[in-house]
C-alpha cells in the first residue's frame, strides 16, 4: 500500500530538475524523512536495537560457529576507515553467513537493508539488530520506494545501514562481484552520509568431509561521499572498483587458488557450501537469479556454471553446459 506523498519524484523525473530544483527537492525530501513514520523496518530496531549490540554480537558469533561447522577464525581489519555517524555499509553477498559474522566486531550499530521472502527463521535470528524489509515482487514498487525512504529517515536520524548492493548471493567463480544498482549511491546521496565499501572472504578447509570454514576475514575499506551534485554512475563505478580491489587483495592474501582456476577444489568446496546454505535458507536460486539487474542478459546467469558437475579432482565435466560457457570465454 502506497504510503509515501505524491509529490516524491522517480529517478528520471528528478534528474529533470535543475540544480536549484534538486536541492530545493533534497532539502524537502530530508524534513520529510525527518518526521516520517517508518513502514519497513521492524519494531524496535532504532530504539532497542542499539541496546541490544552486545547481546546481538554473542548471539551472531554462535551462529557463525554453527554455520561454519565448528571452531572459526574471525578477522577484522579496516576498523579505522569507519567514521563518527551514520554510514552505509555496502557489502559483498557470498552466503548466508554475510548477514551475521559482521555484527559481532562492528563497532556500530547497524540495522540490515532485507529481502522481505527470505525464510522467517533467518530473520528471526537477525531482527535484535533491526530490519528494513524489502520485497522483490516487481509487483511491489510501492513497498520498494517506502524501503528507500525508511533507509534515509533511519540515516538522517543518526543510524547505520548494512545493505549488501548485489543483491543476491555471488556464486560466480570469474567475478568479483555482481552487477551493483546506483540505488546505495542515490540514498548516500540524498541522506548525505558516507559509504563504507565491505568484502567479506571465506576459507575452506578442504580436507573435511563437509568442508568446514576455517577462517572469515572482513575488510573495510575507505569512505566514499557523494555529493549532492556527483554522477551517481561516476560514484558507482567508484565502488566497484573498491570492492573489486579489496576482495582480490584478500584472495591473494590467502594464497589458495585463482578465481580463474574454477576446477580448484577449494571453491568447488566453496559453492557446495553455499548451495548447502541455500537449501537451507528454503532460498530458491532462480528467485535470487531474477533479483540480479540485467539478470536476461546470458553473461549474467552465472549459476549456469555451478550446474555444471565435476569429478572427485574438482575438474568439470564435459557437458553441453561447460562448453558452451567455455565458448563465451568465461574460462579463459
Amino acid at each position: 500500500m502506497k504510503k509515501y506523498p505524491s509529490w516524491i519524484l522517480p529517478y528520471k523525473e528528478e534528474s529533470k530538475l535543475s540544480q536549484n530544483e534538486r536541492q530545493a527537492y533534497y532539502e524537502k525530501l530530508r524534513r520529510y524523512c525527518m518526521k516520517r513514520k517508518l513502514t519497513n523496518t521492524t519494531l524496535g530496531a532504532t530504539c532497542i536495537g542499539p541496546k541490544l549490540k552486545k547481546v546481538t554480537g554473542k548471539i551472531c558469533a554462535k551462529v557463525c560457529t554453527i554455520l561454519s561447522g565448528g571452531n572459526v577464525e574471525v578477522i577484522t581489519d579496516g576498523l579505522e576507515n569507519i567514521p563518527e555517524g551514520s554510514v552505509i555499509f555496502a557489502s559483498t553477498h557470498q552466503g548466508m553467513l554475510d548477514g551475521f559474522v559482521w555484527i559481532t566486531d562492528c563497532p556500530k550499530h547497524a540495522l540490515i537493508f532485507h529481502g522481505a521472502e527470505t525464510n522467517k527463521a533467518l530473520l528471526l535470528a537477525q531482527v535484535n539488530t533491526g530490519l528494513i524489509l524489502v520485497s522483490r515482487d516487481k509487483n511491489k514498487a510501492d513497498n520498494r520506494i517506502n524501503a528507500k525512504l525508511d533507509m534515509i529517515s533511519v540515516l538522517l536520524r543518526g543510524h547505520s545501514v548494512y545493505i549488501c548492493p548485489e543483491g543476491t548471493w555471488n556464486l560466480s567463480p570469474n567475478r568479483l562481484h555482481l552487477p551493483v544498482n546506483w540505488g546505495i549511491i542515490d540514498m548516500a546521496q540524498k541522506a548525505q552520509v558516507p559509504i563504507i565499501p565491505m568484502v567479506i572472504e571465506y576459507t575452506y578447509d578442504t580436507t573435511h568431509p563437509k568442508e568446514t570454514i576455517t577462517n572469515i576475514h572482513i575488510r573495510y575499506g575507505k569512505q566514499i561521499v557523494v555529493a549532492e551534485n556527483d554522477s551517481l554512475m561516476d560514484k558507482l563505478e567508484e565502488y566497484k572498483e573498491r570492492i573489486s580491489t579489496l576482495r582480490w587483495e584478500l584472495i591473494e592474501e590467502k594464497g589458495l587458488y585463482k578465481r580463474s582456476e574454477i576446477s580448484n577444489i577449494d571453491y568447488i568446496n566453496f559453492i557446495k557450501g553455499n548451495l548447502r546454505n541455500l537449501e537451507l535458507g528454503k532460498i530458491d536460486i532462480e528467485v535470487e537469479n531474477k533479483g540480479i539487474q540485467g539478470y536476461q542478459d546470458d553473461f549474467y546467469r552465472y549459476f549456469h556454471i555451478n550446474n555444471v558437475p565435476w569429478d572427485a579432482w574438482g575438474v568439470l565435466c564435459e557437458t553441453e553446459e561447460k562448453r558452451r560457457v567455455e565458448h563465451m570465454g568465461r574460462f579463459k
